[in-house]
């Protein structure tokens, strides 16, 4: 996956679908070792869903996550609680004071996938 130059447009948790989903401007799928601007399976105003979520944490709690994706990375969770620790960076802006501040998502869940903003789910 390709997030560079990418924004988060909302964070969806769905407590009833033990769910957590990011929405990014747009998601690029990287076909290779690198990026190398393939756009054919972009997903517009697409989705990163952390499913069977767990528990949330939110750094700073204070900031809403509402710019650039820093970073995603995942590891295993090392308790029966859930399968993997998922860490997003998002920036969070300020039109006032043009500070951006990163904040730290972290979602314990059972896997993650991307979803189409029709709601097409992709796992691979």
């Amino acid at each position: 996956m390709y997030f560079g130059d990418r924004a988060c447009k909302a964070v969806i948790i769905d407590g009833w679908k033990a769910e957590v989903s990011i929405q990014l401007d747009c998601i690029s799928r990287v076909r290779g070792d690198t990026w190398n601007y393939y756009r054919d399976e972009d997903l517009i105003d697409g989705f990163i869903v952390f499913e069977g979520a767990k528990k949330i944490e939110w750094d700073p709690n204070s900031k809403i996550p509402n710019d650039a994706v820093i970073a995603l990375t995942f590891e295993p969770c090392g308790t029966q609680e859930a399968q993997y620790i998922f860490h997003i960076e998002i920036a969070s802006g300020d039109e006032k004071t043009r500070e951006l501040v990163p904040v730290r998502i972290s979602v314990l869940a059972e896997g993650l996938a991307l979803q189409s903003r029709e709601g097409v789910r992709i796992r691979d």
